[in-house]
């Protein structure tokens, strides 16, 4: 597959990111001193096909792991899509070829309960809405610019162990594109045999989750 990396930096203004933490910051300090001292790493590639000039958009990222503060999750995610918004803009100016192409991968530590996964797949975190001033903070202001699906569905487990078993890595994509073939999930009892991972089957602490993407013309 053609594609080639390049690096891009995005121009366009992302003012609703900062008026949210300026807001978080005055009215939520401790929670926002949470997220503030607790940077996450994310990547950005945009690929373009040489020979069709079609572009995509690839973000990596690893969030924080402690489901007690998922908080600081749910708002480095919204960073890693309101910072692709800004580059699918920025295509669009540089290149002219209409909306470039999505993809979102990595350990995000976010179960099927958690704000990540209500706000990528649903768009925002209102339907776990408690009535606390926080929480409609959040599920008034923190959208998802892009529309995004499941590209690899919900497998049974990405991480298990003796005392954790849950899914916590995702493939997403953009709803423009199509999901085609997929890894089954390993066998129950293929896990239960050596009780939990990294083992001998699964040398890796998380399991491996692979899906075709078939990007749109």
């Amino acid at each position: 597959k053609q594609w080639y990396q390049r690096r891009v930096r995005a121009s366009s203004n992302e003012a609703n990111l900062s008026n949210i933490a300026t807001t978080m910051s005055n009215s939520f300090p401790e929670v926002w001193n949470d997220i503030a001292i607790r940077p996450v790493m994310t990547q950005l590639s945009v690929l373009k096909n040489k020979q069709t000039g079609k572009l995509l958009i690839v973000g990596n990222t690893h969030l924080f792991w402690n489901p007690t503060y998922h908080v600081i999750a749910l708002f480095h995610i919204h960073a890693l899509c309101t910072k692709i918004q800004s580059v699918k803009q920025w295509c669009r100016e540089k290149f002219g070829k209409g909306d470039a192409s999505v993809v979102i991968c990595g350990d995000l530590n976010s179960g099927s309960k958690s704000f990540v996964h209500a706000y990528l797949t649903q768009g925002n975190v209102s339907e776990l809405q408690d009535g606390s001033e926080l929480y409609s903070f959040l599920s008034n202001h923190v959208t998802n610019p892009l529309k995004l699906q499941l590209a690899r569905g919900e497998p049974n487990y990405t991480n298990y162990t003796e005392t954790f078993k849950d899914v916590i890595d995702y493939i997403l994509c953009d709803s423009e594109s199509k999901v085609g073939k997929v890894t089954p999930s390993p066998p129950l009892s293929d896990l239960e045999k050596c009780a939990g991972c990294p083992s001998a089957i699964f040398p890796s602490d998380h399991l491996p989750i692979i899906s075709d993407i078939l990007l749109p013309s």
